[in-house]
């Protein structure tokens, strides 16, 4: 997926799909209304929004999938924000400082700016918040 197929997803919904990519791929509802403190309804657009862009597959009362395009694009996301997050702990952040400061522009960070960032770092695995995945057209292609 290269940055013309992201489809835009606001902030809010691209902290849905990260976690529905750390339930496993799978949420109801209700997990993402209690999760995230919103009303079922909210939940159920949000829902219904992710998976009109094909990020989702999900049918009434039925638990949301993300799809291959879905999983992609979460995977993008917990990768942008831990790459991000172990950047500022090099300038003197702590962990719980770094993960603050990054929401508030991570979603602006565009995947090309991440794929340098990871690159300037020497393609780091792990970061203060966990493993960090990396994708084709970053680090999968140093070997090359």
């Amino acid at each position: 997926m290269n940055l013309s197929e992201d489809p835009g997803i606001s902030p809010r919904k691209a902290e849905y799909l990260s976690y529905i990519l750390e339930a496993g791929g799978v949420v109801k509802t209700t997990d993402l209304a209690r999760n995230f403190s919103i009303s079922s309804s909210t939940g159920s657009k949000a829902i219904r929004e992710l998976a009109e862009a094909g990020l989702l597959t999900h049918a009434p009362y039925a638990e949301a999938i993300l799809t291959e395009k879905g999983e992609k694009m979460a995977y993008f996301i917990q990768r942008r924000h831990r790459i991000l997050t172990l950047l500022l702990s090099h300038y003197g952040f702590t962990r719980g400082e770094a993960c603050a400061e990054v929401k508030h522009f991570e979603n602006y960070v565009s995947r090309e700016s991440v794929n340098r960032i990871c690159a300037s770092l020497g393609h780091p695995m792990m970061s203060v918040c966990g493993r960090i995945v990396h994708e084709e057209g970053c680090c999968l292609e140093v070997s090359e």
